[in-house]
């Protein structure tokens, strides 16, 4: 579906309040210069030791929505090394560039990790970093070929005139949260060729699209039983299928009820990439679920209030949602945040 039936569905959204403001001077960090202070970032996250970044005396850092010292807590202690696994958005004009690696945890008992790592600069200082880390990662070794799609420049395989604007790229982002959160998939602008990883797991591949990732000791398409089926009766394909209606039509998802704290912090409108991060709610009062007539209980997990704390990175193609690569943890309590001002408030389905 086209960006402009969905804007006709969808409440407009103050670009504003949802902190995606321009600077108003003109930025003096291009996309290379972005991408070496995350090199040098890394770096310095490699020697547990911050001292060498050009810190703002006011820079913030969270991990997974925790508010720490930054050099003195988190991957800063325990990070090891970071794998062949890394793609970047970078939007110079607001001077932010965030990054999802593969990385390893630990030195004596190492263990896999995926994380996803946002920088905001001002000045030529470092003045935000939010990091979301999903810890004991299983698909790790999945992730060692980036998708073309992530790197592809749009000059090559897009006109201008057929590309979002900045505030048309971050409405049809919302829309993948409303899409979700009401499990419609009308309401974002899906490609028919659309692929979701989810910490590493795809969970949506249409049925002419190749697989993203190597596989290397795990399935490559979420073999995880859907929620209530019974045993020993295979579990059905809704993991395998398109992002959109296909999927989102089932109620498998019901048990995610609304979103809040979404930001847009990063838009990438040169390669049309946005990275958000956002919670996902879940009420915990959506007890079971229905699919072809028969009605099932849902997972324990999803019977209680909680809400997963997501950093997603979307891809457009001609004005589509055609990849989404996500790294969330959780769950934590529920209504907690992101652990950053300026979000979007709770965006609800009714109650039953």
């Amino acid at each position: 579906m086209r960006l402009e039936s969905i804007l006709k569905r969808a409440p407009a959204v103050a670009v504003l309040a949802l902190g995606t403001s321009l600077a108003a001077a003109a930025p003096t960090c291009d996309r290379a210069c972005l991408k070496g202070h995350m090199d040098a970032y890394m770096a310095a996250l490699a020697k547990h030791d911050p001292a060498g970044l050009p810190l703002a005396k006011n820079v913030r850092f969270t991990e997974n929505g925790a508010e720490i010292p930054i050099g003195t807590g988190g991957l800063w202690i325990t990070y090891n090394h970071s794998l062949t696994y890394r793609h970047d958005v970078i939007d110079p004009e607001t001077g932010g560039i965030a990054s999802y690696f593969a990385i390893v945890e630990n030195k004596v008992m190492p263990f896999n990790d995926l994380l996803l790592v946002r920088l905001k600069l001002a000045r030529g200082r470092i003045t935000e970093v939010e990091t979301v880390v999903n810890r004991h990662t299983r698909t790790v070794d999945n992730m060692e070929t980036i998708s073309p799609s992530w790197l592809e420049d749009m000059e090559a395989i897009e006109p201008p005139a057929t590309r979002l604007t900045r505030a048309q790229l971050i409405e049809a982002s919302l829309g993948y949260m409303r899409s979700i959160a009401f499990h419609d998939g009308k309401l974002a602008p899906y490609a028919k060729s659309c692929m979701r990883l989810e910490n590493g797991n795809i969970t949506a591949i249409g049925a002419d699209d190749v697989y993203p990732v190597k596989t290397k000791g795990q399935p490559p398409i979420s073999t995880d039983t859907v929620p209530g089926y019974p045993a020993p009766a295979p579990p059905p394909k809704l993991m395998g299928v398109g992002c959109g209606d296909e999927q989102l039509g089932t109620t498998a998802y019901s048990f995610i009820t609304g979103f809040h704290d979404a930001r847009f912090p990063i838009v990438d409108v040169e390669r049309q990439k946005v990275y958000s991060t956002f919670d996902f709610a879940r009420r915990g009062d959506v007890e079971t679920w229905t699919y072809e007539g028969s009605t099932y209980p849902m997972w324990e997990a999803m019977r209680y209030p909680n809400e997963i704390l997501n950093t997603e990175i979307f891809k457009f193609r001609n004005g589509q949602i055609s990849r989404v690569e996500a790294v969330f943890t959780g769950p934590q309590a529920y209504l907690r945040g992101t652990g950053w001002p300026g979000g979007s408030k709770l965006v609800q389905r009714p109650r039953p």
